[in-house]
């Protein structure tokens, strides 16, 4: 949808200023109990311990071979040494995870071709629009599971009128829905994209969400990578805004990952000069304030305060989901994440009648967003119920 989530987040923002009552669930942002955004203070602190040569002058456009190492390293895990065995890795910073999704449509794809994600995802399209590209879907979900006919039956129809495909998957804690692939899900996917041997394959991973799952282990996925063949270039994003809860200093990056050296080098290559021709480079004191993390002391600091930032969300994604189950109110599958989806008829509409009773939320294909991630436990208690009597469900 066409919506503005920024626009609709500064509504929410505008009208807290007149009512009392704004519950603001329309973006994906921590927000305390206390309603405080400084969820995580040792990323503050970190902040304000940054000298000016960590914060002032030009970075490597790519972000430096400590960055990239490093970024590598955290993003890969335990995994990494497997995966470099058959696989070779390079890395490029970006401004946020969006810079990384914007760049890889910029440069692995050509005026006009499509591009293949989920009839219900984050607003790809923004992206796309940018570089004249078009929308192929499939269906996410069948029942209670991802949609495996639909998915590999819409990737034979792409793939037999355009050569190279990116294909998108946001997981874990997929954005809108909260759902997270099964590993023989995953697994399937991978099988699907090793079949389509005439064709190039682009893997836009977004793993932006990563370190908000609730699975035994949340970088298993990443050991199945080396299954991929030769005609599979994978770009996996990172959302380091995301990850230490820096909005707005826009920390990401774009990993390249592919059996061909030339073709890692290569594709490497068309990130700086895409970096080069549009942002520069990304800030400073993004990459800085990554490799101080990376610094086992600090990150071991830093997984402390992510332990129990997750907890909180666990807790709120919880106490929805029970309220809604027992009054019916319908959502998306939900395993775990910054997100829910109730289902409705008419989410343009709908999440319209909820600003009205000053309850801002975001209008998804088939339902409307709540970002749970941003409301306290006390905002939620009651809300499903009050949805449910604003919108007749």
């Amino acid at each position: 949808m066409a919506v503005d989530i920024l626009k609709i987040s500064k509504d929410a923002r505008d009208a807290k200023k007149i009512y009392d009552d704004v519950i603001d669930a329309s973006i994906g942002m921590f927000f305390d109990e206390d309603k405080s955004i400084g969820g995580m203070p040792s990323v503050s602190k970190a902040i304000r311990s940054l000298v000016d040569d960590q914060v002032l002058p030009y970075p490597s456009v790519d972000g430096g071979p400590n960055f990239k190492k490093e970024l590598i390293s955290w993003v890969l895990g335990k995994y990494e040494n497997d995966i470099k065995k058959s696989m070779f890795v390079d890395a490029c910073a970006t401004p946020g995870g969006s810079g990384a999704i914007a760049s890889t449509f910029s440069i692995m794809a050509k005026p006009k071709e499509y591009i293949f994600v989920s009839d219900v995802r984050w607003q790809y399209e923004r992206f796309a629009d940018r570089a004249k590209l078009n929308i192929f879907e499939h269906k996410l979900f069948d029942g209670d599971a991802f949609n495996i006919q639909s998915f590999k039956e819409r990737l034979d129809a792409l793939c037999a009128i355009q050569h190279r495909v990116i294909i998108i998957i946001n997981d874990p804690c997929h954005n809108p829905t909260g759902y997270t692939l099964s590993l023989n899900e995953f697994n399937q996917i991978i099988d699907i994209m090793n079949q389509k041997k005439d064709n190039e394959i682009v893997f836009l991973y977004d793993v932006a969400y990563l370190e908000f799952t609730h699975e035994e282990d949340n970088r298993l996925k990443m050991s199945y990578l080396p299954k991929l063949e030769s005609n599979v270039t994978t770009i996996i994003t990172f959302s380091g805004s995301k990850t230490f809860g820096v909005y707005g200093l826009r920390m990401g990056a774009a990993i390249i990952l592919s059996k061909d050296k030339d073709n890692v080098a290569d594709v490497h290559k068309k990130f700086v000069n895409e970096a080069r021709g549009s942002w520069s480079a990304t800030p400073t004191i993004s990459i800085e304030l990554f490799n101080h993390f990376a610094i086992p002391e600090n990150k071991k600091v830093f997984l402390k305060d992510l332990e129990r930032l997750n907890g909180i969300v666990q807790a709120r994604s919880k106490s929805f989901n029970e309220q809604a189950k027992e009054i019916g109110l319908i959502t998306y599958p939900f395993r775990s994440g910054f997100y829910t989806v109730i289902l409705t008829k008419d989410p343009d509409q709908d999440y319209l009648k909820l600003q009205d009773h000053h309850i801002y939320a975001v209008p998804m294909n088939g339902g409307i967003r709540l970002a749970l991630c941003s409301l306290s436990l006390n905002e939620i208690q009651g809300l499903p119920q009050k949805i449910k009597s604003i919108l007749n469900l």
